[in-house]
């Protein structure tokens, strides 16, 4: 259903750049990049692609399971490199990776460099069946999500039952804008989010359940 509603931003919007974000972290976010992407993978219309670009807790390798010889980080941190982006293609799947390996790099400096704006063009310029999930940091762990999300066409923020509140996801679409906003997903629902002592009301229960539009 998600990968639908997806599509569908690409037919009306023309969406092929979208960042999959939370605003805290451990809420399920890179899983649901991954699987999403794997999803789309699937669709004939699209080379998808999933880039992770959480460059200092990137977890994409590890939900696939394997480790990659050089990675994303790698790729911004040199700028005279003339090697090719590195990507991978998990058995079995039509997905190309493009991994990060977790450091302690200057995140916000590489993805704001030279390099980094180069990477986004050229994911921009490419071929228009190309579509490109992206992995961001929480949006309350640094600006990263927001330096991206100046390349990007649009995003979806994921949150957790339980765990994720009202105030945090409405806070991280005012800062990446309302605008760009294809949806809310709500993982790992058991029925109603925290409500900072407000209470659930009916209106934020539809809000968070719908689909992204």
């Amino acid at each position: 259903m998600i990968r639908s509603k997806l599509v569908a931003l690409h037919r009306e919007r023309g969406w092929r750049m979208i960042g999959i974000v939370s605003a805290t972290p451990s809420v399920g976010k890179s899983f649901v990049a991954a699987n999403l992407s794997a999803a789309m993978s699937r669709d004939p219309r699209f080379q998808t692609y999933l880039v992770d670009l959480d460059l200092r807790r990137g977890t994409i390798k590890d939900i696939f399971g394997f480790e990659p010889e050089r990675s994303l980080v790698e790729y911004l941190e040199d700028p005279k490199s003339s090697e090719s982006l590195p990507g991978y293609v998990p058995d079995g799947q039509e997905l190309i990776i493009v991994p990060s390996i977790a450091s302690g790099v200057h995140s916000a400096e590489l993805l704001a460099g030279e390099r980094g704006l180069a990477l986004f063009r050229a994911m921009r310029n490419s071929d228009e069946r190309n579509y490109f999930v992206c992995d961001l940091p929480p949006v309350f762990a640094n600006d990263d999500a927001s330096i991206v999300m100046e390349s990007l066409d649009g995003y979806v923020i994921v949150a957790e039952d339980a765990k994720s509140t009202q105030r945090e996801v409405e806070s991280a679409a005012g800062m990446l804008g309302l605008e760009r906003l294809g949806g809310v997903i709500l993982n790992k629902y058991r029925g109603g989010l925290l409500s900072e002592g407000y209470g659930i009301e009916d209106r934020y229960a539809q809000y968070y359940a719908r689909d992204p539009d």
